[in-house]
């Protein structure tokens, strides 16, 4: 922790190293005691339980009883829990709505089995998105995912990773990437216009007709009028050719100054009303995204802070001293994952300097 100025709380509650799902549902709970969150919630406030619902192949993500309790305590103070993600810009099991919810259910995230809803935040194919103005000095604009947007608040449930791109996964990338719409998570992997590709374009022209700024003219191919682009990726979505794609070679610290703009815009929609929990339970080199069945590290406990920077440096710190090593930058020696931090810091999403609570 660094010395003393301005610093915010972050509460923390210990588990074991093999902590079940109870525990950690019960873990949760003693969060939102000690944290008081239930002061996030005004009567009747539709309140998103944003988390990963895990990728197929996966079993180290936050657990559904963590997510039932947390809905639970919501529902108690009046509030409407639906927990929630958004689709993956990439092919696979969570790429839209209708697999996304199905492979929610089979891990356990259902109305049946929750007590609540569970809603895709960014529509059918990431099509739903809400444009606002960015703030932090990478991005002009944000794209966030309608659903995630609309609540009047959120809890947010993170299983901390490494990460290939940011080197960590945690509040900062959960909210910044995961509560993206399509166009968002383009953003943030790409660093400039779409690329049309003359010999696999038809001119069929369903481009043109998704564009919602009439940047692309149907002639013998597509073309694109890069001044009036504005990178929502509706092109990529709905090109049936797969003649459409982007220069993916954007830089570890561009994404991650760029996911902390994403979790400023939604921190900042709900001031004072966004919960962070962070579970260092299972840490993998590799995001829940890759469903590779990692065997993770042994269980630590629970971080919560209503700053998204502090309850993230917490994990790392607490990690990194338990286990006598920069575990992060052990995963993944090219990258820094405290870009995210120092940029978060900079544009004002929150501080690194906090004092640590015991809940």
């Amino acid at each position: 922790m660094k010395p003393k100025e301005k610093c915010t709380q972050v509460f923390f509650t210990p588990l074991g190293p093999e902590s079940n799902a109870e525990e950690m549902a019960a873990a949760a709970r003693r969060l939102w005691d000690g944290m008081k969150l239930k002061k996030i919630v005004t009567k009747n406030a539709l309140v998103a339980i944003k988390q990963h619902f895990g990728e197929k192949g996966g079993a180290n993500f936050v657990p559904p009883a963590v997510t039932r309790a947390i809905g639970e305590c919501i529902r108690a103070v009046g509030g409407k829990p639906f927990a929630t993600d958004s689709n993956t810009l990439y092919n696979g099991a969570r790429s839209n709505a209708v697999d996304h919810l199905e492979l929610a259910r089979q891990h356990g995230f259902s109305h049946e089995g929750l007590g609540f809803p569970v809603i895709i935040a960014d529509g059918l194919r990431g099509e739903s998105q809400v444009t606002l103005d960015a703030r932090g000095g990478m991005l002009k604009k944000v794209f966030l995912a309608g659903a995630g947007s609309m609540a009047e608040a959120a809890v947010v449930l993170t299983h901390v990773t490494g990460h290939m791109l940011s080197g960590l996964g945690a509040s900062i990338k959960n909210v910044g990437m995961g509560f993206a719409g399509r166009a968002g998570k383009l953003q943030q992997h790409h660093s400039a216009e779409p690329i049309f590709s003359r010999s696999q374009c038809k001119a069929c022209g369903r481009c043109a007709r998704h564009c919602p700024t009439g940047a692309i003219d149907i002639q013998a191919h597509a073309i694109l009028d890069v001044h009036r682009c504005i990178g929502c990726g509706e092109c990529y979505a709905f090109c049936p050719h797969g003649a459409v794609s982007f220069d993916w070679n954007t830089t570890s610290a561009d994404l991650q100054k760029k996911m902390a703009e994403y979790c400023l815009a939604f921190h900042e929609e709900k001031p004072g009303r966004v919960g962070y929990l962070n579970f260092i339970t299972r840490v993998t080199k590799n995001c829940d995204c890759m469903g590779k069945g990692e065997t993770g590290l042994p269980d630590l406990g629970v971080v919560g802070s209503f700053d998204p920077v502090a309850v993230d440096a917490a994990a790392m710190d607490l990690l990194n001293a338990k286990l006598d090593r920069d575990v992060f930058r052990e995963f993944w020696p090219q990258l820094d994952p405290r870009t995210q931090l120092t940029h978060g810091e900079k544009i004002g999403l929150g501080t690194t300097r906090y004092e640590l609570v015991q809940a």
